[in-house]
C-alpha cells in the first residue's frame, strides 16, 4: 500500500480541495449535503485557509501515487466556536468529513478525525469536538465507534434560510 499523509491545507491545495469538496457535494444523496457552486466552494476554502486562527482549518490526506506525486483522497473541515455546555469555552466543529470510494476502509477517515483532534489540542482552548452525521450513515458510525467516540445524546434542528 503507498504511503498516506494529512496535513493542514494550504494555498497549493485549494484547486484540488476543491475538486474533492465538489465530488463530496454531487455524490451525496444526503438531504442536509448543499449543493453549492464551485465559485462557492473556491470562496470558502480561500477564506478558512487564509484565516486558520479565526476560522478553523482544512486537513486534506494525501496518498503516494509515485515519488513525485501525491493525490488528495480525502479531506476533513475543522472550524472554531463557542459553546457554554457541557465545556464553557471554544469548541470545534467537524463540519465534513470526505473520503474518496475508491480508498474507503483503508483507516483515512480515522485518521482525518485523529488529525483533527490533534490540531484542536495544538490550538490550546479548545474543549470538545463535536460533529453530526446521518443515523443512516451506519458506515460512517462505525468508524467512530471504532475510534471510541460515542454518540451525544443531542437531536438536530435546522433553520434554512435559503429557502
Amino acid at each position: 500500500m503507498s504511503s498516506i499523509t494529512i496535513r493542514v491545507a494550504n494555498e497549493s491545495d485549494i484547486d484540488e480541495l476543491v475538486l474533492l469538496m465538489r465530488a463530496y457535494c454531487d455524490s451525496s444523496d444526503e438531504p442536509h449535503v448543499a449543493k453549492p457552486s464551485s465559485e462557492s466552494l473556491l470562496t470558502l476554502c480561500r477564506t478558512i485557509v487564509e484565516n486558520p486562527k479565526d476560522e478553523g482549518v482544512y486537513l486534506v490526506a494525501r496518498q503516494s501515487i509515485n515519488d513525485n506525486h501525491r493525490v488528495m483522497i480525502g479531506f476533513a473541515s475543522l472550524f472554531w466556536t463557542w459553546t457554554f455546555l457541557p465545556y464553557p469555552g471554544r469548541q470545534a466543529l467537524i463540519n465534513d468529513l470526505y473520503v474518496t470510494p475508491a480508498v474507503r476502509g483503508l483507516g483515512v477517515a480515522g485518521s482525518l478525525i485523529r488529525a483533527c483532534e490533534d490540531q484542536a489540542r495544538q490550538r490550546g482552548d479548545i474543549r470538545s469536538i463535536i460533529w453530526q452525521t446521518a443515523l443512516e450513515n451506519v458506515s460512517a458510525q462505525k468508524v467512530y465507534e471504532r475510534l471510541g467516540i460515542i454518540p451525544s445524546k443531542c437531536v438536530d434542528y435546522e433553520i434554512n434560510l435559503l429557502k
